[in-house]
């Protein structure tokens, strides 16, 4: 087992401020390049017109397929190559005869099939709402659960930790600039439920170890320690199992096989990191407060830590 002697000497709690420290670099990377405008979301939240020009053949490039839109289009345009060979354009939204007009200049300019999707703003500007509720609704049920299933503390840990993986994710997004789609908003959500199995199993763990008796936040904190120790072989292996096959369809699958596979090695990720050094700390810290704070007489009496 060498995962768990190489982690022996790690102070997985004493050593948060380190964690955080990491956490926080990437977390304020990510937001300054969103603060920059570099968060490319897709047509799916902006509403737009998408071109798929299929096979174009060798020797064409972005360039040259941007510029064979007919300078009429007013707005950006944008045109990418996409991972199986064809190129993707995109536009502003755009009337049935523009549309009409930028199919046909692409087609017979490259000789090749063009198929055109359409996005209106405001149905676009429905799915970023219904998205942003999903993730809500999300957060919601977690700290349900992990306050029913534990306690409040591990539910306040759980969803900080969950918060981290969406900051990281959303902001590698930003910093590569790969466009977020309707399947990255898919991908993060399975992501939740990924780091929080992994969070839950390092917590289920300390609440199986901890003794009867009042709380002591060093004891507790050892406890937290010896417990990612007993799960953290478990918890490596099983990411890197998860992460072998989505590389396999980031590299060899097609641009909506890619764009998922990247969302989830980004995630699963930060969710591995943030299960053992975000959500544990977390804890430790909420319950050093609250273990701090005087009672009062009407209160009830903290749990058996």
């Amino acid at each position: 087992m060498a995962v768990g002697r190489a982690t022996r000497n790690i102070d997985f709690v004493g050593g948060w401020r380190k964690w955080f420290a990491v956490s926080l670099a990437v977390i304020v990377l990510g937001l300054a390049a969103i603060g920059l405008g570099r968060l490319n979301l897709g047509i799916d939240f902006t509403g737009g017109t998408e071109f798929t020009l299929n096979d174009p053949g060798s020797g064409v490039t972005a360039d040259g397929v941007q510029n064979a839109v007919p300078s009429g289009v007013a707005g950006e345009v944008t045109a990418q190559r996409l991972g199986n060979g064809n190129f993707e354009v995109t536009t502003p939204p755009l009337s049935q005869s523009e549309s009409a007009e930028v199919r046909d200049a692409l087609s017979s300019q490259f000789d090749s099939e063009v198929s055109t999707t359409n996005v209106s703003p405001t149905f676009g500007g429905q799915v970023r709402d219904q998205a942003l509720q999903a993730v809500g609704v999300a957060l919601a049920v977690i700290v349900v659960f992990i306050s029913y299933r534990f306690e409040f503390a591990f539910a306040t840990a759980a969803i900080a930790a969950v918060i981290h993986d969406i900051l990281v994710t959303a902001g590698v997004y930003a910093l590569v600039g790969r466009e977020v789609n309707l399947v990255t908003v898919v991908a993060v959500l399975t992501v939740l439920g990924y780091s929080l199995y992994d969070t839950v199993i390092i917590f289920d763990r300390i609440r199986e170890n901890t003794p009867e008796g009042e709380y002591e936040r060093s004891r507790f904190d050892r406890l937290i320690n010896d417990s990612i120790r007993q799960v953290i072989t478990r918890s490596i292996y099983t990411s890197l199992s998860t992460l072998i096959p989505i590389s396999a369809l980031l590299i060899f699958g097609g641009s909506t096989l890619s764009d998922f596979a990247f969302a989830l090695l980004v995630g699963i990720l930060a969710g591995t990191y943030s299960s053992i050094f975000i959500a544990s700390p977390v804890l430790s810290l909420y319950k050093a407060r609250r273990g701090a704070r005087p009672q009062r007489e009407d209160e009830p009496q903290p749990g058996q830590v």
